[in-house]
This record gives structure tokens, sequence and C-alpha cells, in this order.
């Protein structure tokens, strides 16, 4: 008998990940704005003005929260491996990887001759230093959640151990990572920003200045900061990608949306993304490039099932029926969203197009609410609909809710909370016999991170507070499985059980609409959204706008 092989090469273009595309021709919701690259030639220099709403936190990877530094960090710092404009996991810094069969041991082997952007070579020894810095308990690094499979990271994060075992540089430019139990996603959620490489030294000298001088090996240099203004990039001319067409780059704080369209309208701003709770005509204006694509984002009502009239499926499915989403989004929303069917969004690896969800069905919701022991709503409290967003689009969609509740012989109350803090801590998932709105969207492309988080009965995001062991075991057992097609049979199974016990209402799957100028080409987007479009790709076919000392490619 022939040994068998110790590891396994992994290549890059996933099979798993090939299925995307096949999630995202769903006929229920066509491409849009597809960017013809024009015969031209793509020519280098220029400058480029992009909003952001409110000014980021911080730009250290090891801290970021907010979508805003997510924007610029992303120009900066690269990681290990990156995704493609199909969500595909692709070679980043490291040029190639394996993965042994029991999914437990991962070796990177990097690329020679990266470069910080001060000028030092990148090693395995600063990979090792930047997970280990996100997992040290001093830091309450907020992603500390990415490492916590690798072994000894459980040991070194409480105290007991120096280093973290699993994180090993074999040499100068192999690193290897050991898991202290297989997890499928793994080699995605390197991709996050969140896991990109840091220099210790720098990290030192600036301290806690780092997040506002930081220093990365990304297609673009951070020049400066000015509080309240804007953060100012500039091409790296040594990317070892090759050099960004653009100049540079300028992320200006505008946090008055009429103001910010006003701009885009006059010229001064390259993009601009239009808001999902009003149409506006500059949608359909012809003199710039309109795209609208899913982004990996779910609308959801929770529903709490621990407590309550709630607990009771046979309600819980009720009100799913009674719920006529797609008048909701007709209506409302002009139907610039996609009616939701499952939990898992348009893009996303396990996308279910062929689920039936929760057809709009006054008479079964009726029968259904007979059949949970209420008929036409007989000796049931009043139910709480709980909201912390306070948009036009949102309070008209509760309207329609309790409107179409009440149809159905509930009473419904309906609360705002004061700000997304107090609804987070004090109210969502708090409350017997309330409804919660609240969208979830992915941090990395894959369906355990919708699925484990929200309905696992140990999920951390759990805000229905449901448990179905069932479904415990099948998304434990998918984390675990190394054939990417039975791993989406387990997740497809658990979503069908979720689905049948209703702990949430499904309204819609978000998209976003991007509006550019029409001289913006090379434009690249994914289903994860606008802070992921690869600027270095971007050039302006527009002689004003290119400076006058255009650069050359390398």
């Amino acid at each position: 008998m022939m040994p068998v092989p110790r590891r396994r090469v992994l290549t890059y273009l996933c099979n798993g990940f090939m299925a995307l595309a096949m999630g995202c021709k769903d006929k229920e919701y066509p491409a849009q704005g597809q960017d013809k690259r024009p015969s031209s030639i793509p020519r280098y220099g220029g400058i480029y003005h992009k909003r952001l709403e409110l000014e980021p936190l911080t730009l250290d990877p090891a801290f970021l929260k907010d979508i805003y530094g997510v924007f610029v960090a992303q120009q900066v710092f690269d990681g290990l491996v990156q995704f493609d404009a199909n969500l595909n996991v692709v070679p980043c810094i490291a040029k190639s990887w394996q993965a042994s069969y029991d999914g437990l041991v991962w070796t990177f082997y990097l690329r020679q001759g990266v470069k910080f952007h001060h000028g030092r070579e990148v090693s395995a020894d600063d990979f090792v230093y930047t997970f280990t810095r996100v997992l040290h308990p001093r830091n309450v690094s907020p992603k500390a959640w990415l490492f916590e499979r690798v072994q000894g990271a459980k040991e070194f994060f409480a105290g007991t151990a120096e280093r973290v075992e699993g994180l090993q540089a074999l040499d100068a430019y192999t690193l290897q990572i050991t898991l202290s139990q297989p997890y499928a996603p793994f080699i995605s959620i390197l991709g996050m920003v969140q896991a990109q490489v840091v220099p210790r030294e720098e990290v030192e000298r600036l301290g806690a200045a780092f997040g506002r001088q930081p220093v990365g090996t990304g297609p673009f240099r951070f020049v400066n900061w000015v509080a309240g203004e804007k953060i100012s990039l500039e091409a790296n001319e040594e990317y070892f990608e090759g050099r960004p067409f653009l100049d540079h780059l300028h992320y200006r704080i505008i946090t008055d949306l009429q103001r910010a369209m006003a701009e885009f309208e006059q010229g001064t701003l390259e993009d601009t993304m239009l808001p999902n709770h009003q149409p506006t005509p500059l949608r359909s204006d012809p003199r710039f490039k309109f795209f609208r694509k899913p982004v990996l984002a779910t609308l959801f009502l929770w529903l709490e099932t621990r407590d309550g009239p709630l607990s009771n499926h046979k309600l819980r499915q009720a009100i799913n029926y009674a719920i006529n989403r797609e008048a909701i989004n007709s209506t409302i929303r002009q139907n610039r969203f996609v009616q939701a069917r499952g939990i898992l969004p348009l893009g996303m690896p396990g996308y279910n197009p062929d689920l039936a969800g929760y057809p709009y069905n006054l008479a079964r919701a009726r029968q259904l609410l007979a059949e949970a022991g209420h008929p036409e709503g007989k000796d049931l409290p009043p139910l709480e609909l709980w909201t912390s967003v306070t948009s036009a689009t949102a309070l008209q969609e509760h309207e329609v809710i309790k409107r179409d509740l009440e149809q159905l012989g509930l009473k419904v109350e309906l609360f705002t909370a004061e700000s997304w803090q107090h609804y987070q801590t004090a109210v969502l998932g708090k409350r017997p016999g309330a409804m919660y709105r609240s969208a979830w969207y992915a941090d990395f492309p894959d369906p355990d991170n919708f699925l484990f988080p929200l309905f696992h009965s140990q999920g951390p995001d759990n805000y229905a507070n449901y448990s179905n062991p069932t479904v415990d075991h099948l998304l434990e057992q998918a984390r675990s499985e190394g054939d990417y097609l039975k791993r989406i049979e387990l997740y497809r199974q658990a979503e069908a059980l979720i689905m049948a016990d209703a702990p949430v209402v499904n309204l819609v799957y978000y998209t976003f609409e991007t509006l550019f100028q029409p001289y913006v080409q090379g434009i690249e987007l994914s289903a994860l959204g606008p802070p992921y479009i690869p600027m270095q790709k971007i050039w302006l076919d527009e002689t004003p706008r290119v400076s006058l000392t255009t650069s050359k490619p390398r």
C-alpha cells in the first residue's frame, strides 16, 4: 500500500468558492453596472477623492471595529491571503499554502521582497508577532476570536503561557499555524483586514499613535490625518503587485449626506454611495456610472424564543406568513433590495435559490395562530417591536409590519432605543415577547459567519435566544468538515431547520448602490461591499485630473 501523504496542497481558487458565481446569478436579481474598460491604455497619476461618512476610531488592524476604518486600512495593509471579485481566496503576501489532511496544520510560503512602507522586508516572524498581538490579553482586541482556535491561544490569553504554541516561523519565508481543532473557514478569516501584517518596531515606537500613523505593506502609504477633515494616502511605488495607477487617495470626512451628494454632482468627489433609506434622482442620471450589487447582509426581525408568547414556534411561523415582505420591498424600498427567502444572502457560499421561505399567506398565518392556541390573537399580550434605526424607511417599515400583524389579530407596540449601544446592551434578546430589528453583515464570505454566531445555542450574537441541539450539531460538524460540498449540505440542512423553527423574520437581502464619475475606470466590486474595492486598480481617464508628474509603470 502506498503511504498517504501528510499534507494536501490547497489551490487558491478553491472549488468551494467557485459556487459563489452560481449564487450571484439568481434570476430575481440581474447584475447591474458592470464597468466596461475602454480601449484606451490605463494611465498613471491623479488624485481620487472619496467620502467617509464618519471619522474612523483607528486604522490599527488589531483594533478595527468600524467600517470607516476598514475603508482606509484595506488600502494600507496586506495579509497572507485576499479575496478576488468573486470572493475566491487568492494569494497575497503568501504565494501558496498547504493544509494537513486533518485540517490542523497550515503552512504558508511567503513571497520574498515584500516590504513595509518604512523599507524593511516582511518575514514570517512579522505574522507571528501580528497574530500574537491580536491575542494578547493586554490589548483587548475585538477580533481576538479570529485566532482562538490556534493551538495554545487560550493558554496565552489566560496568561499561563508566554507564547502561542501554534504560531511558528519555520524560516524567514515559511509560517506554520497549528490549530487545536479543525476549522474549515480558517483560510477565509485570514483574508480579513484584522489579520493583516504590521511591523513590530513601528508599533512599539509609536504605541497608541500607530492607529493614527499606520505602517503596512499595502498599495497606498499613509501620509497624514487631519482630524475631522481628511485622511491622505499616496501610491506605494514599491508595491509587490505593481504600483497603483493613482498618485494620491484622499478620504474626506463628510458627515452630511446632502453635502456629499452635492459635492459629487459638482465633481469634487469621484464616487458616492447612495443612501439606502431614500431614493435620489442621481440614481438614474446618465452623466454618472451607476453600480448596484448584492452585499453579504440580511435584514432580520429577531423573535424572542426563550420566554413569553414567542416561545411557541407556530406563533413565530404565523408571524412570518403574515408579514408581506414583497409589498414592503416594493412600496417602501422601491425594489432596491431583494426579498429574503432564507438566512444566507445572495452571493454567500451555500445560498439556496430553491428555498421557499415564508411567502405572504394570511390564511395560513391564521391557521397556524389557531394551532398555537390563540385563534384571532386570543389571550396574547401585546408584542413589542424594537429598533434603534430612526430613518423614514425603517419607521414606515415598522408601521406596515404592525398593520400586517394586527390584521392577523395580534397587538403590536412600537419602541425605539435611544442608541445602538443601548439597543445592543439593554434591549436585544432581553425582553420576552419582543421582536428586534437588526441587520447582519458578513465578516468573511463563509456561511459559518452567519449561521454559527446567530443560531448556535452558544452563538455570541444569538439575539433570539434560539436553541436546537440538532442545529448545534450540524453547525459544529460543518466547522470541521474538510469536504466543501459536504459542508454546504450541512449548512443547508441547518438553515432548513432554523427556517422551520422561525426564530427570525428574514426581510430583505441588502444591496449597495454607488455612483462613479464617468472618467473613473478599473472599478471592481465584490459582495463584501464598497470598503473592499481594490483602489490600486482604479485609474482616471480624464486629463485635467491627472497630475503633471505622471508616474510610469515599473
